[in-house]
């Protein structure tokens, strides 16, 4: 079986709009890279593990947030997002050995379920602006990381991936946005802090 059929079979994701929130998802038949993990320069194998805990954790906040939130509107939005980012935790899973990821995976399971659960709580204006600033900060990331591998390992591949990932995040930030312009200041502070925990996550991550 081909990574990309996998990866459909998996999550459903194909190049049709998503029946929840109506968009497509970049990385649509998109297969992990051939090129052996291994081989990769230290610096972008590192980046790589950061990215397999930054979609573990995105699945597990829209896991939070569905489990946090009745309202039909917010559970639209995180279901529809949650399915585009198991494709991306997908890939990444199929890409990266066991042995390359964090040994932390319990411990993102449970950071990331908290980091959309209460929000959600609190209501649609702590979630959207949480959900906004987090991707925003990703999707900056993600170009940092582009650029990267650029410079260390330009393999088309890996680039593709890595920015059809990026490209989802946005348009993700951009759909919370949309949906809720005018957070209140407490909301815009509490995605502060969902950011400043997530820079931290990105330096354990890189490490254990």
């Amino acid at each position: 079986m081909s990574g990309a059929t996998s990866l459909a079979a998996m999550t459903g994701i194909t190049s049709t709009p998503s029946p929840f929130d109506g968009l497509p998802s970049a990385v649509a038949g998109l297969e992990p890279p051939r090129t052996a993990f291994a081989a990769l320069p230290a610096a972008v194998r590192r980046e790589l593990r950061v990215d397999q805990v930054g979609e573990l954790v995105a699945v597990r906040l829209y896991d939070g947030a569905l489990a946090g939130s009745r309202a039909p509107d917010v559970r639209r939005f995180a279901a529809g997002h949650r399915r585009i980012e198991r494709a991306h935790l997908a890939l990444f899973e199929a890409y990266l050995p066991r042995e390359a990821r964090s040994r932390l995976g319990g411990f993102w399971r449970l950071a990331g379920w908290l980091l959309g659960w209460v929000p959600a709580r609190l209501g649609p204006a702590a979630l959207y602006a949480v959900v906004a600033g987090v991707e925003r900060w990703v999707d900056g990331h993600y170009a940092r990381q582009i650029a990267l591998v650029r410079r260390l390992a330009p393999d088309p591949e890996l680039l593709r991936v890595l920015e059809a990932c990026r490209n989802d995040e946005a348009r993700h930030a951009e759909d919370a946005e949309e949906l809720y312009p005018d957070a209140p200041w407490w909301a815009r502070v509490l995605a502060g802090v969902a950011v400043g925990c997530s820079r931290a996550g990105v330096v354990v991550a890189r490490w254990v």
